[in-house]
């Protein structure tokens, strides 16, 4: 059926379907929490406290000593964290200053008063008159330690170095620690260079450095870590062939698609001349015979003829007009930090450009508990810019025994971007569709989807045709690179077409919305989120447009900390009933613009947007003011999400019993992209008796959450707490009868939700 139906732009109702937080939680205390624990806790802690004090008998201390919290395993909630902080932030001082690692908290101590009043609030006599805070606090901090500085083992004399200051959230112990380490790199010699990644992230670059000088540096106070500054490094050049490919030249007064490519530069050949905006910018301030742009044209042939070069219609995307910003040679390696400055020096120069391309990356793969500098460093630039950033996921022998995405490929905003097979004709090439052998998996820091997409990028023996800087067909390279241009092009081309200021978020949603594995894959769900994030996306011409058995509503919302959405009569079809029971496939995408904090180590996002779908009985009303009623309508209490996978199996995952570590690996939690996919016809006979039955109600529930260091950000600062999401829903009938589309839209019309066509431009044209 053909797809002729445009997707629906809806907005949530205001009032009514905004619904204030009420509080939750009882008198209970944790199971952990008991008086054995207590007291060895406190007695042990104690201890290690008193410890500290010599470290302040030192006349000339100006600094605070930085130490480490170790947290029960049970205690890493969010809940219970204001116990922990009551414990440590004493003289109304902000003490506890971020998160090291799961379940490691780094706390300062200013002065020996400070370090004498967290003392007494470990000196327990009788736990029975404790406070029900003081008792979870006094649980949940097992030990207390000095804190020592991460310094990577491999360093070597004269490496470049990449060092993190801790920030003290105090603007003049941060002045202090800054003129302590000058002094100290002075004294040994070591040139010492500020670093703008990101705020809250206090880093340097060091070179020079001695072992000596290193151990002097590493066992400062204010040292959180001292690592290799990572490197990037490039391919060869391969070898041309003719190409019989016809040119494409933009039609005079047509509007087309932009790109930022951010590269090695491109070949002034026929075929990618007229696309080019203006002359190349040289970011890096290399000298001519420094540039290679073989690299960079490769790059930039997938963007406009990826599917001439390949015969086949893998995006039809329209052609780009391209920005060229060299910030980087694949002649020689180049340091990250050198990156970082020329992507940032080249988004600045092109505030107008909206979508990048980013097909490089270091070789260091990703730590399981902290995201990357690069990482933070691109999704700063994509905060503060509002583009998007498509980022190749990194290339990796086959054989190697950490496959894993590298740094930067952890980006949370990025749209970072696998490789599958495009073709298969040796026995060491991957079948095609499949994983291409050497395209880095996932998953991201504390189980986050990465890749979030795949496209073609080549194979192990198959490669890619490609253009060389002459404009000659080649096919000797294959790689991520060439898959995260299939991507940008389709971002671009998407954002050319919906019109209007750029939107990143939309453009992120809408993709991994049209996203789907490759049929004919014999893996299990986990092994393809893992290598295929979301999917392989559809082509452009399928994205914006619906068929008469379909319905795709989107949803703009900034959800303000105290305010979710609960909107009690979401348009379900009624028409989808059979034989007494709901019926339907469901696709639901959102993508959040969460808050983030460098600072908070692996919990760096900071906060995450639930969503449900559910069915229930009847709109209850309730007495505002009635112990923490805030809301007058609410669903009533046998409302049932369909998006829980566990009604669909007879294996049901008990969140309420899981432990939070348990729920961010296995229940979504802080991640800014989530999918569900649901075939109402697969909910077992139970569940539908309960969730499905035909005069049953539906909602949509957007609920958002906020770590501990961010809602402190919010009482001590006033930093405002919002996160803007992007909600796409698709219903669709699985019987055909061509009636789900107009009856969605007069649902919405019937319910009061103001909705409309989104926009789509039909410019994109070419001569050739």
């Amino acid at each position: 059926m053909a797809k002729e139906y445009p997707i629906q732009n809806v907005s949530f109702r205001g009032e009514t379907d905004n619904f204030l937080t009420e509080a939750g939680g009882g008198s209970e205390l944790p199971k952990w929490v008991n008086d054995t624990a207590i007291s060895v806790n406190a007695e042990r802690v104690y201890d290690q406290l008193e410890l500290f004090s010599e470290l302040f008998s030192d006349a000339n201390r100006t600094m605070p000593v930085l130490t480490e919290i170790t947290l029960n395993k049970k205690a890493t909630a969010k809940s219970h964290r204001p116990a922990v902080r009551k414990m440590m932030d004493v003289n109304s001082k902000r003490n506890v200053l971020g998160v090291t690692s799961v379940g490691k908290i780094l706390v300062k101590i200013d002065t020996a008063n400070d370090l004498k009043k967290m003392e007494r609030g470990f000196k327990v006599v009788n736990t029975a008159n404790l406070p029900k805070d003081k008792k979870i606090g006094l649980s949940a901090i097992e030990n207390i330690s000095r804190y020592k500085a991460v310094v990577d083992d491999s360093i070597q004399e004269n490496d470049r170095l990449k060092l993190q200051l801790v920030d003290y959230l105090n603007s003049e112990y941060n002045h202090r620690s800054r003129i302590a380490l000058s002094i100290k790199c002075k004294e040994f010699g070591v040139e010492l260079e500020e670093l703008n990644y990101a705020s809250s992230l206090r880093l340097f670059s060091l070179e020079h450095v001695s072992e000596e000088a290193l151990q002097a540096i590493a066992s400062m106070d204010c040292v959180l870590a001292v690592r290799k500054m990572p490197t990037i490094e490039f391919e060869t050049a391969p070898d041309e062939d003719n190409s019989s490919i016809e040119v494409m030249t933009p039609l005079e007064g047509a509007t087309y698609p932009v790109v930022g490519l951010l590269d090695s530069g491109v070949g002034d050949n026929d075929y990618l001349r007229p696309w080019m905006i203006d002359d190349e910018d040289n970011i890096a301030d290399l000298e001519d015979e420094d540039i290679n742009r073989s690299h960079g044209t490769a790059v930039a042939s997938v963007i406009n003829y990826g599917d001439f070069l390949e015969n086949k219609d893998l995006t039809k995307c329209g052609p780009c007009k391209i920005k060229s910003c060299i910030v980087n040679t694949d002649r020689t390696q180049i340091y990250e930090n050198e990156l970082v400055a020329n992507i940032q020096n080249a988004i600045a120069k092109h505030p107008d450009i909206k979508i990048w391309n980013l097909s490089q990356g270091t070789t260091k793969t990703i730590d399981n508990d902290r995201y990357s500098d690069l990482g933070i460093a691109l999704d700063s630039l994509q905060k503060d810019n509002r583009i998007l950033i498509c980022k190749s996921a990194g290339n990796v022998d086959p054989r190697a025994e950490n496959q894993r995405i590298t740094d930067g490929a952890d980006s949370l905003l990025s749209l970072v971007v696998g490789s599958i097979a495009h073709k298969k004709t040796t026995n060491n090439d991957a079948k095609e569709n499949d994983r291409s052998p050497f395209s880095r998996i996932g998953p991201g820091v504390e189980n986050a989807v990465k890749p979030d997409l795949v496209h073609y990028g080549g194979n192990m023996d198959t490669h890619l045709s490609l253009f060389s800087e002459w404009g000659r067909q080649f096919c000797r390279w294959s790689g991520t690179s060439f898959s995260t241009p299939r991507i940008t092009a389709l971002a671009a081309n998407l954002n050319q077409m919906i019109g209007g200021e750029c939107n990143p978020l939309l453009l992120k949603a809408l993709l991994v919305h049209n996203s789907d594995y490759p049929v004919g894959l014999s893996k299990t769900p986990e092994e393809l989120r893992r290598e295929m994030g979301f999917g392989l996306p559809s082509v452009i011409t399928d994205m914006l447009n619906n068929d008469a058995d379909e319905c795709t509503m989107v949803f703009h919302q900034t959800l303000q900390k105290g305010t979710n959405i609960v909107s009690l009569d979401f348009p379900y079809p009624q028409s989808l009933v059979e034989n007494g029971y709901f019926i339907g496939e469901i696709t639901l995408s959102m993508a959040v613009n969460p808050v983030i904090n460098a600072g908070q180590g692996c919990e760096y996002c900071q906060s995450q947007v639930d969503v449900l779908l559910e069915t229930y009985d009847h709109v209850e009303h309730v007495q505002l003011g009635e112990g923490m009623m805030r809301n007058e309508s609410r669903t009533s209490k046998d409302a049932v999400n369909v998006l829980n996978a566990s009604i669909y199996s007879s294996k049901a995952f008990k969140k309420e019993f899981a432990e939070e570590r348990m729920l961010i690996e296995q229940g979504d939690k802080y991640q800014p992209i989530k999918k569900y996919y649901v075939d109402l016809s697969k909910m077992t006979d139970t569940n539908r008796r309960k969730a499905l039955g035909e005069n049953r109600k539906w909602a949509l529930k957007l609920t958002g959450l906020y770590r501990d260091a961010a809602v402190q950000a919010l009482e001590r600062d006033g930093e405002v707490l919002s996160q803007d999401v992007v909600v796409v829903v698709t219903i669709k009938d699985p019987r055909h009868r061509g009636t789900i589309y107009t009856e969605c839209l007069d649902l919405l019309e019937q319910r009061g939700y103001v909705h409309n066509d989104i926009n789509i431009h039909n410019d994109i044209r070419v001569d050739n």
